[in-house]
């Protein structure tokens, strides 16, 4: 579906959704969609994406900053990565213990130097936090009235992992991609996702003449008939201003903010 710009695409992540789950995601979701999209009045789809997932991050709903799940020694490791896609700018971070890991990677991007740093060396001169509950990874995707195009995911990984172990969303093209063409976030198995580059497909199949929401699907069925059901949710907006959802598990909380429009939904809903 096509939208007025600026526009704003966010989830909270692909799963097992539960009923008396999704009422709070979807106000969470909707909350971090004004939060963003206030970016828009005076930034760019950069300030509008790292402040939705910010906000995401800071809620404890979801398994990203204070929602973070732990590894199987109790501690907490989050993963983050953002890309200007117009400028093809990335900066990443892994394994960090931050407030705000979205933020952290948004420097390794402002610094240019490098594109993914981990553990405590990124961390220095940043505040850590108090983990609270078992959620899911957030994403958001932004096009701009200049027409920059930008994507970032963030996650505390999954439950129970191995210390040092690094999933997708600090990757680009995994769990995330941003072009002049198109921004695009995942959620899902790390483990799976790093295996199909899916965010980078979707890119090359718009490039190819595929509608977003075409490339989407494709890029999920592609894993679905591999991997079979329940391991991915992916998010994109192309140049133009249509975005789409699509998903192969129980539920993606997943909303949308636009000039002429706002939506938020954790299971079937037509972004």
């Amino acid at each position: 579906m096509k939208y007025q710009k600026p526009v704003l695409l966010i989830h909270g992540g692909a799963g097992n959704w539960k009923e008396r789950d999704s009422e709070k995601a979807m106000k969470e979701i909707s909350n971090a969609l004004d939060a963003g999209y206030a970016e828009f009045k005076s930034g760019s789809s950069i300030e509008a994406v790292v402040e939705a997932i910010s906000y995401m991050e800071d809620s404890g709903v979801f398994d990203a900053g204070k929602g973070s799940v732990k590894n199987s020694k109790g501690e907490i490791e989050m993963d983050a990565g953002i890309m200007y896609g117009n400028k093809l700018q990335v900066g990443a971070v892994a394994s960090v213990r931050v407030k705000n890991p979205i933020k952290l990677a948004l420097e390794v991007m402002k610094d240019g130097r490098h594109v993914l740093l981990v553990g405590k060396e990124a961390e220095e001169d940043f505040p850590v936090f108090k983990p609270l509950i078992e959620s899911d990874t957030v994403g958001a995707v932004a096009l701009d009235n200049e027409n920059n195009l930008v994507a970032g995911t963030s996650t505390g990984g999954i439950s129970g992992k191995l210390p040092g172990r690094v999933g997708d969303s600090p990757i680009p093209g995994a769990g995330y991609y941003a072009t002049s063409r198109v921004a695009v976030s995942s959620t899902g198995i790390g483990e799976i996702i790093l295996k199909i580059l899916p965010a980078k497909e979707v890119d090359i199949l718009v490039s190819m003449g595929f509608s977003i929401s075409d490339a989407l699907r494709s890029s999920v069925n592609k894993i679905t008939s591999i991997f079979g059901k329940g391991n991915i949710g992916m998010i994109g907006i192309d140049y133009n201003g249509c975005a789409s959802a699509y998903y192969n598990t129980v539920g993606m909380a997943r909303g949308i903010k636009s000039k002429d429009s706002k939506k938020a939904f954790v299971f079937e809903g037509e972004i």
